[in-house]
């Protein structure tokens, strides 16, 4: 080992920084792109969930399913509606459940009876922010976006 001008002594691994910085780089990149693209999954999800709640508060007190669509799309304000899908459904309770049947409008208001159950039913298609990159983790290999589903149920008010 030799001295240096200010009495360190140099180390003949001179270049082990060199590699182990070109081995963990990747590895660190990796790791923080994964964090970014689960924060843009999560958010969208949090967002259709808030949707699916203002849509279902809306349907609970009588809104047309019109009025139930926009009021959804309002509350989405920084997600592609076109990448998103509706489902509007009611089932009502004789001495057991009833099947969901397609919620629709009577007049000024939607069909559904007091006290039926309805629901209100999102489906987003996520695009991936790095690509098929990592689809493998959040859905099938090679995948560009993925299906985010929620949906909420609250009883039609009289």
């Amino acid at each position: 080992m030799t001295r240096t001008a200010f009495g360190r002594r140099q180390s003949k691994r001179t270049g082990s920084v060199s590699v182990e910085a070109a081995l963990l780089t990747p590895l660190l990149i990796t790791l923080l792109f994964g964090i970014i693209e689960f924060g843009f999954i999560f958010k969208d999800l949090l967002l259709i969930h808030q949707g699916a709640r203002e849509g279902v508060r809306v349907a609970a007190v009588g809104a047309t399913t019109t009025e139930i669509a926009d009021r959804i799309a309002d509350s989405l304000p920084t997600l592609t509606v076109e990448n998103l899908t509706i489902a509007l459904e009611y089932r009502t309770y004789d001495d057991g459940w009833s099947s969901w049947a397609t919620l629709g409008d009577y007049g000024e208001e939607n069909d559904a009876p007091p006290n039926a159950q309805i629901r209100v039913s999102l489906t987003y298609i996520h695009p991936l922010a790095c690509g098929p990159f990592f689809a493998r983790f959040f859905g099938e290999p090679g995948a560009t976006s993925m299906d985010l589903n929620t949906g909420i149920v609250m009883c039609r008010e009289e």
